[in-house]
């Protein structure tokens, strides 16, 4: 199978050395496109990257077609890639915000298309990507999709009305893990600790947390409960997040992500 990735940026980057590290894309061929001709150098050297003179020139090399480029150039990337499609290629898209129509009314008719959205956790191959396709994207074509995404995390197939609020869970709120974070580490070193210790700690502190909610299945609250005792010292600390409206507070940055989502949506 060949692959044509256009736009090289850091997603692009992650997914690639993903599939190159998970063994499962053996005697596939990796084309690749950017403005900048040094990340196609850069990622030649790292995994085997092929690097194409142009957009089309990769598009046509490629049985399965990974958009990583900007929302806002995709329109011209669109023009300039559409000559070199056709209906046994697949393409697939990572770009936030356009749906699926936005890429029917510039590309062929009949052509397949898969929507996805990973995040940038897949640069510690721990993402969680959606996937969704229109009328020509049969099973083995999202297989496919599902095999490239798999690479860095796991893929969850959801109905195209929901990506705004998968989007805003799995691609956004990492920004929010990573500010969480970085209050506690604040915190710890307004308590006595070192920088480095307490970022580290706030890093294991996320990675368990989440390791733990995975392997027990049980709800959060459940592990709340767990965490807190009676007349204890911790639920002095989530009455204290409860009184500053901390769940409100996610609530609320979450329909912001979503609101955005939909706005970019609308527009295209």
């Amino acid at each position: 199978m060949n692959y044509a990735f256009i736009g090289l940026g850091n997603m692009a980057g992650a997914i690639l050395r993903g599939a190159r590290q998970s063994g499962r894309f053996e005697g596939d061929i990796f084309w690749g496109y950017d403005a900048l001709p040094q990340q196609a150098l850069s990622l030649q050297q790292q995994i085997g990257l092929y690097p194409a003179a142009t957009a089309a020139e990769a598009v046509r090399a490629a049985e399965t077609v990974v958009l990583c480029v900007k929302p806002q150039v995709m329109a011209s990337v669109l023009d300039e890639i559409a000559p070199a499609l056709s209906p046994d290629k697949t393409v697939i898209t990572i770009a936030a915000g356009l749906p699926l129509r936005f890429y029917e009314a510039r590309l062929p008719e009949g052509q397949a298309l898969i929507r996805a959205m990973p995040s940038i956790n897949a640069q510690a191959l721990a993402a969680s990507s959606a996937l969704c396709g229109n009328a020509f994207a049969d099973e083995p074509r999202m297989n496919a999709a599902k095999k490239i995404l798999g690479a860095v995390g796991g893929v969850h197939e959801v109905p195209e009305r929901l990506f705004p609020a998968f989007s805003a869970i799995a691609s956004a709120a990492p920004a929010f893990a990573f500010l969480f974070a970085d209050a506690l580490a604040q915190a710890g070193v307004r308590a006595g600790l070192t920088r480095a210790l307490s970022q580290q700690v706030a890093a294991e502190l996320l990675l368990g947390s989440g390791k733990l909610m995975l392997e027990s299945g049980e709800h959060p609250r459940q592990l709340v409960d767990k965490v807190t005792s009676p007349g204890g010292t911790t639920i002095e600390g989530v009455m204290a997040l409860d009184e500053m409206g901390f769940a409100a507070a996610v609530h609320r940055a979450v329909q912001a992500v979503i609101d955005r989502d939909r706005q970019l949506g609308e527009g295209a």
